[in-house]
């Protein structure tokens, strides 16, 4: 192989190596309901948002991990709190 058809070869596989890693960081979201969630992050949301009215729960993956966004209403103020996958909170906004 030549040279240069050596060069056009890796400039190729480079770029293909990025479009694919670009591909894999693409954050993905869907709304989902709270008997879609797993149990211990069911159980660890109705605990955060005892008294409270769910208005959206959200599942998002991102680079290979998923976790749970849910906005709630409680005492009139909008929060959201996030949850991993096993149900143990991330972020609590208030």
């Amino acid at each position: 192989m030549s040279g240069r058809a050596m060069v056009s070869t890796v400039v190729i596989l480079f770029l293909g190596t990025l479009n694919l890693s670009s591909c894999s960081a693409t954050k993905k979201e869907m709304d989902v309901t709270i008997a879609q969630v797993p149990p211990a992050v069911r159980a660890a949301i109705e605990k955060v948002t005892a008294g409270s009215k769910i208005n959206k729960i959200d599942k998002i993956e991102f680079r290979g991990k998923v976790s749970y966004e849910v906005e709630y209403t409680k005492d009139s103020k909008e929060q959201e709190a996030e949850f991993s996958e096993d149900g143990k909170m991330l972020t609590n906004t208030q």
